[in-house]
């Protein structure tokens, strides 16, 4: 309002001047009250409407501003429409000697009428009484008629003389009254526009220090913002060190413990070595006596047939007495490992089961050995072991891909536990993807648990937890420091993780969503789901096809970011479309394209869209339920 005062106050003066002539005009010509108070009252209630909305701000911008302006324009139109009124009753109360003067004239010339007949009768008398007929009374007064007639004559000119007089005087006087009030007003509205003038320039000065301390406020809160940024990197940094010095740390421990480990591996396996080379040579050296005593007696067969019963004998006692042992072995390794897991040495147990694991598979396999070498010689028992090696292991063997297509194999070692040795284990066996491990089965982890030499690890490390959340788009502590590169994985990454690494590993995992209602009747497999969105989770309903209704069952399945859609496989494709009852329209919609842009940062033109309300499925998607 200030500044409407300040820049447009030649419009106000204007306005004040207008009402000022017109409220005189009709005071003058309606009188005082002429049907005005309606006018008034309606005017006034329509400026004190106005007036509410313009102090509660209930036109935005532009149109408030017009309003100001209107009912500026209409305040000082009616102000000087009162002034105006008021000089009209002013110069009507100083006229108003005239018609006084002309009331008083009037019973002056009544009287003069009142006498001049008096005189008249008088007469009459009089000439009836000196004359002595009627004609000379008849005479004598039509001539004192006349004689009358012409004093009331001059008198009445007299008095309209005298009348006119005054009222010039009166009207000269109303003139003078009516230049004296312009004059007055005149200088009221001069006083007027000065303090308008002089309200404009404080306005503008309180205007002007108010951007000042508004732009030296918005520098306090830029150089505080500063600052807090500053104090807010520093502490950054400072717990970026302290991660980093944490990690040396646990690096520095995991190859201290590495080098333990593999002294000890080295020496057991250096026992072992032994074991076996003189396993070998004792068998080797009864393969050779069996032959040369074969060949010695092939001209006596009763001999011979003696011989081989003898042998087979022997070889059964020793086949027998090498399962017994290899069965004792097995019970007391088992034994030791269970009493080792109950007092916390997870991680020597599962290097101790691996150990055992293994002797117990080459003492089988050395058994086997000496059968097929009795049976067929020599030649063929290597055949047979290696055969026997990649198939004797328990649970099943799960499916491998022949190769993964450009750019389709994933980092294997952003699950903990699987460093270059492990991956290059798993890639022999077809696996390159995080979607594969997610999808094995118990059996299958017992299988590949055996193959490579640790049976029992993969389920304390939860490799397949961590594949399904990685498979899903998620990541958990140790991906992220491998993928930013604050972690590097060698061999010593391939080594088993102690017990309370492992605890400490599943209890980073976030908690798996909770099983919906009729899941296994639904064609393909669930994605994996979170029972809580991993910080804040994405807006789904950017992506075109999916509405509120939609977003409600994703976030009850546990899918709460863009990752996990664009993550999200064939048979999960199949899965969540038979779930949400439109089979076919999550390909149709292009759902997971939408997801991998908005994960990857991109603000397509069709989110635009479907943030701002175009498109019919941001506000209803036609979801069943």
């Amino acid at each position: 309002m200030q500044y409407l005062l300040a820049t447009y106050w030649m419009w106000f003066v204007v306005a004040l001047l207008v009402g000022g002539a017109i409220g005189y005009w009709l005071r003058r010509r309606f009188g005082a009250q002429a049907g005005s108070s309606q006018v008034l009252r309606w005017g006034a209630v329509a400026f004190l409407i106005g007036l509410v909305v313009a102090v509660l701000h209930w036109l935005p911008q532009r149109p408030g501003l017009y309003l100001e302006t209107l009912l500026l324009l209409s305040f000082w139109y009616a102000v000087g429409g009162l002034l105006g009124a008021l000089l009209c009753g002013v110069t009507s109360a100083t006229g108003s000697p005239r018609t006084a003067l002309v009331g008083n004239a009037l019973p002056d010339s009544a009287a003069l009428v009142r006498r001049a007949r008096a005189a008249v009768k008088s007469a009459q008398d009089e000439a009836v009484a000196s004359a002595g007929t009627i004609e000379d009374a008849r005479l004598a007064v039509e001539a004192k008629a006349a004689e009358v007639t012409r004093v009331v004559a001059a008198a009445k000119a007299a008095d309209e003389e005298r009348i006119a007089a005054e009222a010039k005087a009166a009207e000269a006087a109303r003139l003078a009254a009516a230049a004296r009030a312009a004059e007055e007003a005149r200088l009221a509205v001069e006083a007027k526009v000065a303090e308008v003038t002089r309200i404009a320039t404080a306005a503008k000065a309180a205007e002007a220090a108010r951007v000042a301390a508004e732009a030296k406020g918005a520098e306090e809160a830029r150089l505080a913002a500063a600052a807090k940024a500053a104090a807010d990197a520093r502490i950054g940094a400072e717990a970026k060190a302290a991660e980093e010095v944490r990690l040396a740390a646990a690096v520095k421990a995991t190859k201290v413990a590495r080098a333990a480990a593999e002294a000890k591996a080295a020496e057991e396996a250096r026992i072992a070595a032994a074991t076996k080379a003189a396993e070998d040579a004792r068998v080797v050296a009864e393969a050779k006596t069996a032959d040369e005593a074969r060949i010695a007696t092939a001209a006596k067969v009763a001999e011979e047939a003696r011989l081989a019963a003898e042998a087979k004998a022997a070889e059964e006692a020793r086949m027998a007495a090498a399962a017994k042992a290899a069965e004792e072995a097995r019970v007391a390794a088992e034994a030791k490992i269970t009493k080792k897991a109950r007092t916390g040495a997870a991680a020597k147990a599962g290097a101790e089961a691996s150990l055992a694991a293994e002797a117990r598979t080459r003492i089988t396999a050395a058994a086997r050995e000496a059968a097929a070498m009795m049976a067929n010689g020599p030649g063929v028992a290597a055949t047979a072991v290696v055969a026997e090696t990649g198939t004797s292991h328990p649970g099943s063997k799960p499916a491998g891909i022949a190769a993964p297509a450009q750019g389709d194999a994933d980092d294997l070692k952003w699950i903990k536990g699987i460093g270059p040795g492990n991956e290059k284990a798993c890639n022999a066996l077809g696996i390159y993807q995080f979607r594969q491990i997610a999808v094995w089965t118990p059996d299958e982890a017992i299988w590949v648990g055996h193959h490579m030499a640790f049976p029992g690890r993969i389920e304390r490390e939860h490799w397949i937890a961590q594949a399904r959340l990685l498979a899903s788009g998620g990541e958990t502590e140790h991906a992220r420091a491998v993928k930013s590169g604050s972690l590097v994985v060698d061999e010593a990454a391939d080594e088993p993780l102690d017990q309370a690494s492992a605890e400490m590993l599943v209890n980073s995992l976030p908690e798996q969503a909770a099983p919906v209602e009729g899941e296994d009747k639904h064609a393909g497999r669930r994605p994996y789901g979170l029972a809580s969105a991993l910080g804040q989770p994405d807006n789904l309903k950017k992506i075109r096809g999916i509405g509120p209704q939609n977003e409600r069952r994703l976030h009850a399945l546990g899918i709460w970011h863009f990752a996990q859609i664009a993550a999200w496989s064939e048979d999960n494709v199949k899965w969540v479309g038979s779930y949400l009852a439109f089979a076919g329209r999550i390909d149709r919609e292009k759902w997971i394209a939408q997801a991998r842009d908005l994960a990857a940062g991109k603000d397509a033109e069709s989110s635009r869209r479907v943030a701002a309300g175009k498109v019919a499925t941001s506000k209803d998607d036609g979801a069943n339920g």
